[in-house]
């Protein structure tokens, strides 16, 4: 199946270059200042230390996630995988201000701020070839493995790998981040830079010898993601 089949798709996009999302960026302005002091000393965990960094810490365990709070009514989740985590760390994150005696005078508008996932594009690259074929892309692999790509359409900064493993980074949807890996396979296999056969010959020549007194391993040891693409 060609890339530009699923490009409509979702879900066979999803499962054809098995994308995950791995880290949600979302952010809330509330309409009025915190006192971060106040906070710090009422909320079990939290970690305030203006010296070193303006915003206090606070790890939320509903759903997994960091936050971050600031004096201005800021409030900054990290760490959840999808965008209805996000929002709901922020709500909770909320919600333990006012258990602890803060007043709450609205709710915050929450927007997604970044998105990263991981792909694999199942072809070897030829990373060499597409930074000097390519604008807008960065690779020095005397430092650094991975070439990093910037596409204007969607916005998003994708870290690929020879192996056909991609990172993306920068977007603000999951439609954004499927429309980027579609779009960079269609890329690949247009100019040349996809070695589909040698990476199915590689998969055929490496199958791993299963040890069945193992467990299974997971779906993210499965998958190396490396979350923290500049964006």
């Amino acid at each position: 199946m060609i890339a530009s089949q699923i490009v409509n798709d979702p879900d066979q996009t999803r499962d054809r270059y098995a994308v995950k999302v791995e880290n949600v960026v979302a952010s809330g302005k509330l309409q009025q200042n915190l006192d971060l002091n106040q906070i710090s000393g009422t909320i079990s965990g939290a970690r305030y230390n203006p010296q070193r960094f303006p915003g206090l810490f606070y790890n939320l365990k509903k759903p997994k996630s960091m936050l971050l709070m600031f004096n201005s009514g800021k409030i900054i989740s990290m760490g959840t995988r999808s965008i209805r985590q996000a929002k709901k760390a922020i709500l909770n994150g909320i919600k333990e201000l006012q258990s602890s005696g803060t007043v709450i005078l609205n709710e915050p508008k929450i927007e997604i701020q970044n998105m990263v996932a991981c792909a694999d594009l199942r072809t070897r690259i030829d990373l060499e070839d597409i930074a000097t074929k390519l604008t807008r892309t960065i690779y020095e692999p005397e430092n650094f493995p991975g070439l990093i790509y910037m596409m204007d359409e969607p916005k998003v900064t994708l870290l690929l790998f020879t192996t056909g493993k991609v990172v993306c980074a920068g977007a603000k949807s999951e439609a954004a981040i499927f429309s980027a890996i579609v779009k960079i396979r269609q890329t690949l296999e247009t100019n040349g830079f996809a070695k589909t056969q040698e990476y199915e010959n590689s998969n055929s020549q490496t199958t791993p010898k299963i040890d069945p007194s193992m467990p299974p391993r997971q779906e993210s040891e499965q998958l190396t993601c490396l979350a923290t693409a500049p964006t």
